[in-house]
Formats: C-alpha cells, sequence, structure tokens
C-alpha cells in the first residue's frame, strides 16, 4: 500500500530550483523503493509575477504566504531554501512548533541557531535535518553521525567553499583575481555579491557545524576569526605551486589533549597532501580519527545540483522516518565544551612573499630574529615563528605571511599524560 506525504517548500531560488528539476526523479524513486508518495502541495515565494526558469508539477499551488505552507495541516515536511536568517528561523520554527519535519539547506542559520532549532524538534518530536548545509556534493554530515558514532574524531580539515577553491585554483593557473571572479561569476559558482565566500564567512558557518557533529563543541566566529582570500595574489599561487604547495582556504579543528584549536584562512597546503590536489568547485573534507585513522570525503561545493541531491536525501529519510512514525531526531552529537583556541596563537612556520630587496629583508629579518629561508625571487620559507613575530610580519606593509600546514607546533601536555607532537593535517 502506498503512502502519500504531502510537501511544502519555501523559497525558489538557485538551490529550489534545483530541487524542482530533480523532484520527478526524486520522487519516483522513492515511490519504488519505498511505496511512499510525495506530493509538491505549496511553494511560497517573495514574488509570485516572477519569471520562473523551472516548472512546477501540477499539483503545486505557488503562494507568497510562508504561513500558508508552515500551516497547513495537510502538509508533513517542509524543504526550506530561502536562505535568510531571521524569515528563516522563523518560518522552521513554527512549522516545527506545528509538527511538521523539517529540511534545510541554511548554514548561516544551523551554524549560529541549530542548537536551539535541534532542541525544539526534539521537544516537539519532529525531524531536523541540513545535509545540504555544508558541501553540497558530499554526505559529510551524516557520515560524521552516523559512521563515527563510535569513533573519536581528533581533526577535520576542509576546503569548505567552492567559490573560493576556484578562485585559488585558477589564480594557481594563470588568471588574475578579477579574472578569476568574474569566470566563476559567469559560470554560475559565485552570487555577484561574493563577500560571504571570499572573506571566509561561508567557510567560517560550515566549520561551525562541523565542530558540532565531530566534536560536540559549539564554535564562534570570534573564535574561528576568517581571513578571506582577497589579499591573495596569483603570482603567490603560482610561485607556491612551483614549490610544492597549493594555496587552498582550509577550515580546520584539531582537538590537542582537553583542548581544541581552529582556522579558517588560506594555508599553503604541501602537494604530499591529498588535500592540495582537490581543485576547482570541488570540496574536500579530510577526517583523521582514532579508530579508522586518515580519510578523505570529495564532492562538488557549488551549484545546485549537488546542493539540491543533499536536500532531496535528506526528503528521503525524513519521509522513511514519517512513515516508521519514529521522529524526534536531529542530525548532532553529544555536546562538549573545550577550551578553544585559534592556530594562529601557536608558533608555526609560513611562506613569506616579499617585494624588498634581499639585502633589506635580510636586515629586517635579523633584526627582528627571524630565519629565512629563500624559495625563489621574493619567496622565503620562515623558520617556525611565534604569534609576536607573526603580529609583526602582518604589520609590515611590505610582506605578506601564508602558514605553512603540518608545521603547527603542538603546545605539551602535562606530565602525567602522553605528549602529543603530531602536527595538524591539512
Amino acid at each position: 500500500m502506498t503512502t502519500t506525504i504531502q510537501v511544502g517548500m519555501l523559497g525558489l531560488g538557485t538551490v529550489g530550483s534545483g530541487v524542482i528539476t530533480r523532484w520527478p526523479q526524486a520522487v519516483t524513486t522513492i515511490e519504488e523503493t519505498q511505496g511512499i508518495q510525495l506530493q509538491l502541495t505549496k511553494v511560497a515565494v517573495a514574488h509570485l509575477a516572477r519569471a520562473r526558469q523551472v516548472s512546477l508539477p501540477p499539483e503545486t499551488h505557488l503562494t507568497d504566504s510562508i504561513t500558508a505552507v508552515v500551516a497547513d495541516p495537510q502538509i508533513q515536511l517542509v524543504i526550506e531554501v530561502m536562505g535568510t536568517l531571521t524569515t528563516a528561523k522563523q518560518a522552521i520554527v513554527a512549522a516545527l512548533t506545528h509538527g511538521k519535519s523539517v529540511i534545510t539547506a541554511n548554514k548561516d542559520l544551523i551554524a549560529t541557531a541549530g542548537q536551539e532549532l535541534i532542541a525544539l524538534a526534539r521537544r516537539e518530536h519532529c525531524d531536523l535535518f541540513y545535509e545540504a548545509s555544508v558541501a553540497g556534493g558530499i554526505p559529510i554530515l551524516r557520515t560524521l553521525t552516523d559512521s563515527y558514532a563510535t569513533d573519536t574524531v581528533q581533526a577535520v580539515t576542509g576546503i569548505l567553499n567552492g567559490t573560493a577553491n576556484y578562485i585559488l585554483s585558477a589564480m594557481t593557473a594563470g588568471q588574475s583575481y578579477d579574472q578569476a571572479l568574474t569566470a566563476a561569476q559567469r559560470a554560475g559558482y559565485a552570487e555577484s555579491d561574493p563577500t560571504n565566500d571570499v572573506s571566509g564567512l561561508d567557510t567560517t558557518y560550515k566549520l561551525m557545524i562541523l565542530g558540532q557533529l565531530a566534536f560536540g563543541q559549539h564554535l564562534t566566529r570570534e573564535q574561528i576569526r576568517p581571513v578571506g582570500i582577497t589579499t591573495v595574489t596569483a603570482a603567490q599561487c603560482q610561485f607556491a605551486a612551483q614549490h610544492g604547495w597549493q594555496i587552498k582556504l582550509l577550515a580546520q579543528a584539531q582537538r590537542h589533549a582537553d583542548h581544541l584549536y581552529c582556522r579558517v584562512a588560506p594555508v599553503a597546503v604541501p602537494t604530499t597532501q591529498i588535500l592540495s590536489q582537490v581543485q576547482g568547485v570541488q570540496n574536500g573534507v579530510a577526517i583523521r580519527s582514532q579508530a579508522i585513522g586518515e580519510s578523505l570525503y570529495t564532492g562538488p561545493g557549488a551549484g545546485s545540483t549537488a546542493t539540491a541531491n543533499s536536500v532531496l536525501n535528506d526528503v528521503l529519510v525524513a519521509t522513511r522516518r514519517l512513515q516508521q512514525g519514529v521522529r524526534g531526531t536531529a542530525l548532532s552529537a553529544p555536546v562538549q565544551q573545550l577550551p578553544v583556541t585559534n592556530l594562529a596563537a601557536l608558533a608555526q612556520s609560513y611562506l613569506l612573499f616579499s617585494d624588498l630587496a634581499p639585502v633589506d629583508l635580510q636586515c629586517y629579518a635579523a633584526t627582528n630574529q627571524l630565519v629565512l629561508t629563500l624559495v625563489a625571487t621574493g619567496v622565503y620559507r620562515t623558520d617556525v615563528l611565534n604569534p609576536q613575530q607573526v603580529r609583526i610580519l602582518r604589520a609590515t606593509e611590505d610582506l605578506q605571511i601564508v602558514p605553512i600546514a603540518g608545521t603547527v607546533q603542538w603546545p605539551e601536555v602535562a606530565a602525567d599524560r602522553e605528549v602529543i607532537s603530531r602536527a595538524a593535517i591539512g
């Protein structure tokens, strides 16, 4: 016997259009494999008269009322793909309060209010799934909650923004920053306002979500202190690539003893590390855990298709749980309260780029007790620098430094505990 579940959706932009495009195939698969017939009953949009590039199913009603979707007693499942904060939160709260399971791709909202919404979903015995909020083409959230459920995650390092990675890859291949950004926008990989992508804010939100699931830790923007890619040049990317590194915008979170260290910043990744080979709009997430060891998960990170596919996979799980009557869970992990420190506060080595004459730079280095090794004209590798030395270098207009992955000097653990000296992956 086929069960019919009515679905509502909020938003019909890039991701919403991707969901509609893939809807017929997904509905057919779910009906054939699960015996569940999905009906997309209502879709709420901000502007009813706006031209659409996708055709809605014949049974779907377009409305400009969010309430008409979240309060409809016939709708059991709501897909939220509006991409706002306040309005989306109000809509999700209303949907959960009305007893509806919710699927969202809203990384900003889950990063900042996820714990509140998860708690509400549990109280209302509804499901809240958000796999599409991080690395749309990689099922990384469910992998963390399911495949690592009995394991202990020690480090997560990721390339989590396809737009930024596309730009850095293009600059490495010879394009300027402006050329690479324009190409990304023309290809649909970057928004007309790419600020969140290139500033590292988008990556920061995603790391906040990963931190919750990998470590049970609530991270904040202030702790992560994102550094974007806007000051990275094509020449720097090319020099690095010619001498054994790829500059990547990395999201890093690593546990050392009973402390968590995190960062979002451009990092020079040695080409000996597989993560350095993640190019273009691809995303990559490297996980190190106690039982499994090192694992790498890759997939597309920009574009509507991959994100829509993750949304629809969550729809499949949610509909199955509706049919079974076992709702009331969300992607989550046991909460921990570890002290958090930014990785920039630890001693490590850097690539240094300088337009200063070599003799002037060596004089500067001697004055500030820096040890520099020449890599190429205008490019040096520093010895391990302490935070004070880093602050001095960053304040110098003629110099730019990029941390080198795997060179962090970890603080020693108390004498009665094991001393861990392994450097950070990624």
